[in-house]
Order: C-alpha cells, then sequence, then structure tokens
C-alpha cells in the first residue's frame, strides 16, 4: 500500500515529512565544464544579459539554466506567455505554477493521485529581483498583502515575509473519494530558507566558471550580492491571472 509520503515532495514538501529534500529538478550543482557553459548561457556582463537568457529558457530556445537541467513542464504552458514577459522585466523566474480549479485528477497534465478526484493549484511564481527593482516590487507585494503571501531573502540572509510564524502555505492540494483533502505541496520559512543558500550558491558556481578578475565573474558575485529570492503565492486561485499584475 502506498501511502502520501511515498509521493516525492522536493523543495516543496512540508518539512516535517521525511520525504522533505528529496531531490528535484532545481538547484542542481552545474553540469556544464566552462566551455559548455559559455556556449549555452554565454557571458553576461549586464543585467539585460541574465533576462535575456531566461527568456530564452522560458520560450524553449535553450533547454536549461545554471539552476535547472531540465526543461519546463508542460504545465507551464498555458502562463509561458507572461513568464517569458516577467523575464524580459527582469524577475528570473526559477519556478511558477498555474492556478488551478478543480481539474480532474486523471488530466494528462495537471493531474496526480487516484483517479475520480479533483486537484487544484495557487499560482505563485519564484524568482530572483535585482536591488534596484526589489523595493517597488516589494512595495506592490505589501499593497496586496490580503491576497498574496510572500517570502523574500537576499544572500546576505536577510528575510521578509508575510506569512504568520509556524504557518506553511498550501501550494497545491487534492480531493479524492473516501479521502481528507491531502496537500503534497506547501512551502514555509524553513523550507523557502534552505532552498535560498543554494540558489544563491549557484550565482559563486556560475563565476567561477570565469577568469576570476573577468567582467563575467565580477558581474555575476556582484548581481549575487545585490538581488532578492522572493517566491509569491496568489491565495485566491479562482483569479487566475491576477498574480501576473505584480510584475510591472
Amino acid at each position: 500500500r502506498r501511502v502520501w509520503d511515498d509521493f516525492p515532495n522536493g523543495r516543496w514538501g512540508d518539512a516535517r515529512s521525511p520525504a522533505f529534500g528529496s531531490a528535484d529538478a532545481y538547484g542542481a550543482m552545474l553540469k556544464f565544464d566552462a566551455q559548455g557553459a559559455a556556449r549555452v548561457w554565454g557571458r553576461p556582463c549586464t543585467l539585460d544579459d541574465i533576462s535575456s537568457l531566461f527568456a530564452r529558457y522560458v520560450t524553449g530556445e535553450i533547454a536549461s539554466l545554471p539552476w535547472s537541467d531540465e526543461p519546463l513542464r508542460a504545465e507551464t504552458e498555458r502562463i509561458g506567455a507572461e513568464l517569458a514577459r516577467v523575464n524580459r522585466l527582469g524577475f528570473w523566474t526559477l519556478a511558477s505554477q498555474p492556478a488551478l480549479d478543480g481539474v480532474a485528477s486523471a488530466d494528462a497534465t495537471h493531474g496526480w493521485g487516484p483517479r475520480g478526484g479533483y486537484v487544484y493549484q495557487k499560482a505563485f511564481v519564484e524568482c530572483f529581483v535585482a536591488g534596484a527593482k526589489f523595493g517597488s516590487f516589494l512595495s506592490r507585494l505589501q499593497s496586496s498583502a490580503s491576497r498574496v503571501t510572500y517570502y523574500a531573502a537576499n544572500r546576505q540572509g536577510d528575510f521578509l515575509t508575510n506569512a504568520h510564524a509556524g504557518e506553511g502555505t498550501a501550494l497545491t492540494w487534492g480531493v479524492f473519494p473516501g479521502r481528507a483533502v491531502v496537500q503534497p505541496t506547501l512551502i514555509d520559512k524553513i523550507s523557502f530558507l534552505a532552498w535560498r543558500a543554494e540558489a544563491f550558491q549557484t550565482w559563486r558556481e556560475w563565476a567561477a566558471m570565469f577568469a576570476q578578475a573577468s567582467q563575467e565573474a565580477c558581474f555575476l558575485r556582484e548581481t549575487a550580492d545585490e538581488c532578492w529570492l522572493v517566491n509569491v503565492v496568489d491565495n485566491d486561485y479562482k483569479q487566475a491571472d491576477a498574480i501576473w499584475e505584480l510584475f510591472q
């Protein structure tokens, strides 16, 4: 008999679960050597270079980023245009999902769990935000605090959230015949901060592929020092596109 903890939680699982922290597509150590990385990811020296790289990834022009070995999953196709837009604006997305409101559990793209059930999702976006953009973005998040939950941290360890202490935010849940409501994925402070360290370390690993004093290495280290990692969850899953209004 399979129990719900047999389903991989990855970094958005319940931190209390034995399956918490299992490996997934995010935060993998860089798989390219220096030449391969430069060929695929280029030689970034400006914020626009980073924005272009992330936009090329979410539109399928390249199959990986330093933070992910794999192409985007099929479920992101419905938000692909918005992902491309926000990445070009300088919100460099690492993870995202569309809102779902009662999709059949047997659905080939979005379904999971036993047949005969229905699954739900809140829209969320996780991204790096350059330091110069973070202040105005945070103001928009705070103005929408009645609807959204956010977690934000920088490399230095500063942390901001509007979530209540000790509480997690459900991202996905399902309703199935004869079972209690199942919440296989959620985010909380523990899981977010655990991933933060790895996310920022990846900037450093990427920089190390260039000569230490090179323009590329200096730029990547500086960007890591100045940007913020932000996770935004729109708790109103019935307003599927409302989250994108925050990214301007």
